[in-house]
């Protein structure tokens, strides 16, 4: 088609007519050479180039080799965070029915996920303004929330002694205020036709003060049908919609949203729950979680607004090859008949098999991973892998097989090098159980390897040095006659200069040209993953690189770069004038208030990196 054009060009000008009758000649030679060469190449059996067959799928090999223990199991999972001071937490809730059960959230901290202790004057903490609004004791909180102001109270009697429950489950840090920022699932309105169970949604909570004191701020996620209590219009027939709720958080730092994975139930009037389903909502980073910044995965678009917003049964590619159900043939509260019945009949979706589905993104594989929760009694743990969390195809990949069999509530995964986060794993990951684990017990967590024929490849070119330029303008540069990594603008030396050098698992090294030392920052010490720790130079020990040494490599969706510590989770940062000590920041794609002391590297530019 192009030559065509180009030909058709020179014709249309009136040039030699000797050079006109050349063109058009070596034109009619080759359409008819090209002509001649497709006949040959179907009379002999083989596809043109643009119908060639596909690449063969990769295969993968699931090992899974210990199994620890995890020794705090409770009612959700434990969701890993770094404070802006570089301190370790995990945070993990609790609220059971009874009017004397545990309705807490808790917060855990240490140097690692294996040693962090309860931290009791956090988790026994109470707001000076309100004693009832306690962190051991979530009473009032979650009656006086957004959810908890529309819940209402069974008849009695009850097991529920309360309108309403709610967990903090997943935390983040807001890189402009320091902030903690979590989801909170909300178990409302209990036995709402007579039957055991209760409604569930899910909203946003903030604390300005590092977890002492909450407010509940809105609804991030609810129900596309009614939530109030013998709604015989929104519910005439047998069964009702449970809500949204078990949500699990990831921070998507390739895209920039927040992705969180949530299931609802299909319930019996009177009776039992069934129907499990799964669904997907996210919402822009920058939005932090905010009531009206999420939107709902529907029908393969994300048009349907978090609060009341329509959604998609989500399910593997091996159930539908769109990953989700058709919308003709989801829940219908006007359908008649149980959930059995209607499963049966097909006027329902069965049970999705990525019910509450916990994520992670694998470097090795380059691809996102999810293990579900609540399998089959005592089975495998299966796994499922997506290339893109905008478009979701989830990928039965393989299970933990005869070694590791489990019940599975509340999962999460952790990196086994840093034990720190769980955003990001490599080839081998622990995945975390706290209920109804192997063997029946509660709490542990299985170690596992993924292999495959094809891992990801290497953003970056191994054979050769690299420049590393931020998109503001700075050049990353070893100090001259320093261990420290600084901003530079026209080195041109071989001390601005680095290579890529893979660990084998999905993370890499950065070593210096000139001195053969490697980029990183200290990862003995709380300090080296505070934000704003600098980067330094040094060697390996005789074990290998340290944690703080390794970093992972995150293309985002318009063509930059960024170098993730595996220590700290932090973006390598070229922010400053010249001689300017280039630093770790948290993740950000927005650009931050100006002057804002709490804020962290405020200008995306400084973190997005181009290689030369």
């Amino acid at each position: 088609m192009i030559l065509a054009e180009v030909f058709d060009r020179y014709q249309s000008t009136n040039i030699m007519d000797g050079l006109i009758s050349m063109t058009m000649d070596l034109r009619h030679r080759l359409l008819i050479i090209g002509a001649c060469s497709a006949g040959l190449a179907l009379a002999a059996g083989t596809l043109p180039a643009a119908q060639a067959a596909p690449a063969p799928a990769p295969s993968y090999t699931v090992t899974t080799g210990t199994i620890g223990q995890y020794r705090y199991p409770t009612d959700t999972p434990a969701f890993p965070f770094i404070d802006s001071n570089g301190q370790f937490y995990f945070q993990q809730s609790a609220a059971l029915y009874g009017a004397n059960d545990p309705h807490e959230w808790e917060f855990y901290r240490g140097t690692d996920m294996d040693n962090a202790a309860k931290d009791v004057p956090l988790s026994t903490s109470a707001d000076p303004a309100n004693p009832q609004d306690r962190n051991d004791n979530t009473v009032w909180r979650c009656l006086n929330g957004p959810t908890g102001r529309i819940a209402t109270r069974a008849p009695a009697p009850s097991r529920y002694a309360l309108a309403n429950y709610c967990d903090l489950v997943g935390t983040w840090v807001d890189p402009d205020t320091g902030n903690w920022v979590g989801l909170v699932h909300n178990e409302f309105t209990p036995q709402p036709f007579g039957d055991g169970l209760h409604y569930d949604a899910i909203d946003y909570a903030v604390s300005t003060d590092q977890g002492k004191t909450w407010q509940i701020k809105g609804q991030a996620l609810s129900s596309p049908y009614s939530v109030n209590r013998d709604d015989l219009a929104a519910f005439p027939q047998q069964t009702y919609y449970y809500g949204d709720g078990d949500p699990r958080l990831f921070v998507d730092q390739k895209s920039g949203y927040f992705y969180v994975y949530y299931g609802s139930r299909i319930v019996d009037k009177g009776g039992s729950w069934g129907g499990f389903t799964e669904h997907v909502a996210r919402a822009s980073i920058s939005a932090k979680m905010a009531t009206g910044s999420w939107q709902k995965y529907y029908d393969g678009t994300w048009q349907q607004p978090g609060v009341g917003g329509k959604e998609s049964n989500v399910v593997s590619v091996q159930t539908s090859p769109t990953g989700y159900t058709d919308p003709a043939k989801e829940y219908d509260p006007q359908n008649p008949g149980t959930w059995k019945q209607q499963q049966a009949a097909g006027t329902m979706p069965p049970n999705s098999d990525l019910f509450i589905l916990n994520i992670t993104w694998n470097a090795y594989l380059g691809k996102y991973i999810g293990t579900p929760e609540r399998q089959v009694d005592d089975t495998p743990q299966k796994i499922y892998a997506t290339d893109d969390l905008a478009n979701p195809r989830w990928t039965l990949i393989g299970d933990t097989g005869p070694t590791y069999r489990t019940s599975s509530w509340y999962r999460w995964f952790i990196d086994p090098v840093s034990k720190t986060q769980g955003n990001t794993v490599g080839k081998t990951f622990r995945s975390y159980c706290s209920i109804a684990c192997a063997g029946g017990s509660d709490g542990d967590f299985a170690t596992i390897t993924i292999d495959s024929s094809a891992p990801a490849s290497a953003p970056v070119a191994t054979d050769k040095p690299h420049q590393l330029i931020s998109r503001s303008g700075g050049v990353l540069s070893q100090g001259k006659g320093t261990d420290q990594a600084v901003v530079s603008t026209g080195d041109r030396t071989a001390r601005a200069r680095w290579r890529f050098v893979p660990t084998g698992d999905g993370a890499y090294t950065v070593r210096n040209l000139q001195s053969g030392q490697l980029l990183g920052v200290d990862s003995g010490s709380t300090a080296g993953r505070a934000w704003g720790a600098p980067a330094t130079l040094g060697t390996a020990t005789a074990s290998g690189p340290s944690a703080g040494q390794q970093w992972f490599l995150q293309p985002d969706d318009r063509g930059n770069l960024r170098l993730v510590n595996r220590y700290s989770g932090l973006a390598l940062d070229l922010n400053g004038t010249a001689g300017a000590a280039a630093r770790t920041q948290p993740y950000r794609n927005w650009v931050g208030t100006a002057g804002n002391p709490a804020a962290a590297a405020a200008n995306p530019a400084t973190q997005q990196l181009r290689l030369k």
